[in-house]
């Protein structure tokens, strides 16, 4: 049995068997604890959040699963993050985003698909037998958010503005095409925004000048009180319809500063979350692929979803 205390650890005692090891570290956090044995392989994820490690190992407790979800806080290099993934215990991983993670991990992984590829953005790894493989459940996370979002709010969104480079901004421009909006891409860093468009080969779409219909904020800033100071951004909110926002602060118990301006100016604000639980659905289907419940039957996708209380 490993017992997981997962914020500031101080002291770790190594009880160490001929059959078992338990790691204990002693924080002011409740006990957290997981029974592995020799079949037992982790789930891995990038996201560095403490609250994570107890909400999916919960869920795949109720499934009745031989895994075990942990998160690094710690930043990862692409070559080390696939080299772990790679390894026997691991049954594949989330990739955030955090130091372009998402993208520069792709030339690491044996086989990625084809849009990942297209997109620039890997987001689920899995493992299969020693070979890794890339592929992006975002896309269909921000299509469903987006598409619940414009369908709610009765708003005619004919344009869009992705403010960001990193891995989202290239799932966001696909799905933004894809939805029949005209769409285009801005940063703080107008160089990188450059960059990250030849990378994806749209480099020849032209840019175009707002107000724009939604602003698709792809950036960490809305945990940031002063984020209206970030280069730009004021001005796409300025005559916006639409927010829809990447980031949730919220999950972490932190102040989404973004949707409180949405809210106070009236703009129709589509929360990160949408899009999250439409993708995590995806994500595990395919970490779950080939694995059965207690009862023998298999893991669908209305599993994880129920299981994970998504959409409550």
């Amino acid at each position: 049995m490993i017992i997981i205390r997962p914020l500031k650890g101080t002291a770790i005692n190594h009880n160490l068997t001929s059959h078992s090891i338990t790691p204990i570290m002693t924080t002011q956090q409740p006990d957290y604890s997981v029974n592995l044995n020799v079949q037992t392989k982790f789930i891995f994820s990038t996201s560095g959040s403490a609250s994570s490690i107890l909400k999916h190992n919960d869920s795949i407790r109720k499934l009745g699963l031989n895994l075990v979800y942990f998160t690094i806080a710690d930043e990862v290099t692409p070559e080390g993050y696939a080299a772990l993934l790679r390894s026997p215990i691991a049954r594949g991983a989330a990739v955030t985003g955090r130091g372009g993670l998402k993208s520069t991990i792709i030339p690491f992984l044996d086989e990625v698909e084809p849009l990942a590829l297209k997109t620039l953005a890997v987001n689920t790894i899995v493992n299969n037998n020693g070979k890794i493989y890339g592929y992006n459940s975002d896309a269909i996370g921000l299509k469903t958010a987006l598409t619940k979002g414009i369908e709610a709010s009765g708003l005619d969104i004919q344009s869009a503005v992705i403010y960001g480079n990193g891995g989202v901004s290239g799932v966001a421009f696909h799905v933004l095409l894809e939805l029949g909006i005209r769409v285009t891409m801005v940063g703080r860093n107008p160089d990188r925004v450059q960059q990250k468009k030849k990378e994806l080969g749209i480099e020849h779409i032209a840019h175009f000048n707002g107000p724009y219909d939604l602003v698709v904020d792809a950036t960490p800033i809305s945990s940031d009180p002063d984020f209206l100071n970030a280069p730009g951004l004021a001005g796409l909110l300025d005559g916006c319809k639409m927010v829809f926002c990447h980031n949730m602060p919220e999950k972490d118990n932190k102040t989404n500063y973004l949707e409180q301006y949405c809210e106070e100016n009236k703009l129709y604000f589509i929360p990160g979350k949408w899009m999250y639980n439409a993708q995590l659905a995806k994500q595990y289907r395919l970490l779950f692929e080939g694995y059965l419940k207690p009862d023998g039957s298999p893991i669908s996708e209305q599993d994880v979803l129920e299981t994970w209380k998504v959409g409550k």
